[in-house]
């Protein structure tokens, strides 16, 4: 655990590079000059960059280095990182560009040669051609975040992109999804994903692990990382077609492999999940994150539209899961409750009669023995919802009685949104209060089940 816990919680950052004018590197000689975090900027020229005095070279810096980021031109950075080594700093970010990405002999070798002083010291190397990392529990980053505008989390992200791992921060924070530590390992000279799942594996601050992955350098070392994972680890690979693989050599110069070595891969551990897009891999995180193991295949729905609850349970179906069916007791909960014209058989669809019975419908299912897992689509357009005021405590009262319940009972809850972007951001502010997922694609939901259901079972087999 302590063995590259210097990129998460460095005693003294060197920045060299650092900049004080709008360009690459200055949000975050900013942001570390004005940290809690004991930073100094290196550069060749100036003597002081935002009020902070500067030093030429690492090596002039009079106090210990631990970790130094590079943000100079591609031409400058191995002199740099020979700097480092004699400055015996312990890890170096490289966010400088074009490196092996760009096919070019003379980089190539350039990289190769930094490759060689990692073998011949201690230092452990980030990148080239990323940016870096950020730590949400300790607020240190190298990345472009703006902590005010971010939530912390138990999920951790790890992609081979960098530019995309801002991207990422960005999208969740819209969705409300918290994040604990985000990497982004661009060129992987040096460390890699194995080294970081490896990190996370052990860090008690996330929860479920996301890897968005181009390609891995060490087959044998990833393939046993994976058998050792005790968390649950979603994985985004691409590269699945010849076109797709080709370029990926030109984005981080990795080498996407034949995509059926890496299916065979994930599919022979059980606690690791593949992915088809980012939407789906931080939905069914977002899952993993909040909410109780299943201990079955059973799945109740709760509807506001007859439609969308029927492709829901195609979606039940297709997933290996079952559509619950509730005990005679349950149903007659439910029929006390509702007008005679509501449909009851099979899914719940609740209609017009929503705003009146579904909190006593939502006790009577998720306290029924056959139930496992909740889907609850939301399908009340933007009009109600802005003309009858009243209806926005009672939303509220839904998912505060959701959550109550599913703690109780053990039971994971989904929510399934239709409408416009006004609608989705309504229900998901009145759901994040109790850390209800809200997405709106009824075939991530179900697949979170799936895949929830397939690790507690994973979990299980694992104990006996």
């Amino acid at each position: 655990m302590t063995e590259i816990d210097f990129f998460f919680d460095p005693k003294s950052i060197a920045i060299i590079g650092a900049s004080d004018k709008l360009r690459f590197g200055y949000t975050t000689t900013k942001y570390l000059l004005n940290s809690k975090f004991k930073s100094f900027p290196v550069h060749l020229y100036k003597t002081e960059i935002l009020g902070h005095k500067t030093y030429e070279n690492i090596k002039d810096i009079p106090e210990n280095i631990e970790l130094a980021i590079l943000l100079v031109p591609n031409e400058r950075v191995l002199q740099a990182v020979k700097d480092c080594a004699e400055k015996g700093v312990k890890g170096i970010i490289i966010e400088s560009a074009g490196f092996s990405e760009t096919g070019e002999e003379r980089y190539i070798n350039i990289q190769n040669e930094i490759l060689e002083i990692v073998k011949e010291t201690n230092i452990r190397i980030i990148g080239p051609n990323c940016v870096g990392l950020t730590n949400f529990n300790n607020e240190f980053t190298s990345a472009e975040v703006e902590f005010n505008n971010t939530l912390k989390g138990n999920i951790s992200v790890i992609a081979q992109s960098g530019v995309l791992g801002n991207v990422f921060i960005d999208w969740a924070s819209g969705q409300n999804i918290g994040f604990s530590k985000t990497i982004t390992l661009g060129n992987k000279i040096d460390v890699d994903e194995v080294d970081i799942l490896d990190y996370l594996n052990n860090d008690p601050d996330t929860k479920v692990i996301t890897l968005y992955l181009e390609g891995t350098k060490r087959g044998k070392e990833f393939t046993q990382i994976l058998k050792q994972m005790i968390k649950p680890v979603i994985i985004l690979k691409n590269g699945r077609s010849e076109s797709g693989s080709n370029a990926v050599k030109s984005h981080t110069g990795s080498m996407a492999g034949n995509d059926k070595i890496y299916e065979a891969i994930i599919r022979q551990n059980p606690g690791i999940f593949r992915v088809n897009n980012f939407y789906e891999m931080f939905n069914i995180a977002q899952v993993f994150s909040t909410q109780p193991l299943p201990k079955g295949k059973n799945v109740a729905i709760i509807t506001g539209s007859g439609s969308l609850g029927i492709l829901a349970c195609d979606e039940i179906e297709k997933q290996g899961l079952s559509l619950a069916k509730l005990n005679e007791e349950t149903i007659n909960k439910i029929k006390a409750a509702i007008p005679n014209w509501v449909s009851i058989k099979g899914t719940i669809d609740l209609g017009p009669s929503m705003a009146t019975s579904f909190i006593p419908t939502l006790k009577a299912v998720l306290k029924d023995n056959n139930v496992n897992s909740l889907l609850f689509i939301f399908c009340i357009p933007r009009g109600p919802l802005q003309e009858f005021k009243p209806l926005s405590s009672i939303i509220e009262s839904y998912f505060r009685i959701m959550k109550r319940l599913s703690n109780k009972v053990d039971k994971p809850c989904i929510c399934v949104c239709f409408g416009s972007r006004w609608v989705f951001d309504f229900v998901l502010k009145n759901a994040s209060k109790f850390d209800i997922p809200v997405m709106n694609r009824i075939k991530h939901a179900i697949k979170a089940f799936r895949m929830m259901y397939q690790y507690e079972q994973y979990l299980r087999n694992k104990q006996n």
